[in-house]
């Protein structure tokens, strides 16, 4: 079961890379860890940072990909985002979280969540 859930999250990541370039983002990294979490994209848009948070489901028999995105898993995302800043210490100065949610072939992108 573990197995599928990551080809489901990776599959889910590729579509929403392909989409986000597809806007004219850049991606900076993919998949970045650290002890305090992962983040799922983290790209450029113009002169902003943007991390990203993937979310995809085959159906909503279970809920939607946006109830998957709760204040926990924001605070993490916020966490990792911050620390990844903190280390890193990118040429961007202005920061956001985003977050690219599909079910079945739609996509939805919500900017600055």
């Amino acid at each position: 079961m573990k197995q599928e859930n990551y080809k489901k999250g990776k599959f889910g990541e590729n579509i929403a890379l392909k989409f986000l370039i597809d806007k004219d983002f850049e991606l900076v990294e993919q998949n970045y860890q650290n002890k305090l979490g992962e983040i799922d994209l983290i790209m450029r848009d113009r002169e902003w940072l943007v991390f990203v948070e993937v979310k995809y489901k085959s159906d909503d028999w279970q809920g939607t990909p946006e109830e998957m995105i709760n204040k926990g898993k924001l605070y993490q995302v916020r966490r990792v985002a911050e620390s990844y800043i903190y280390l890193k210490k990118p040429k961007e100065k202005k920061y956001r979280i985003d977050a690219v949610c599909i079910l079945n072939e739609k996509i939805k992108h919500y900017e600055n969540i």
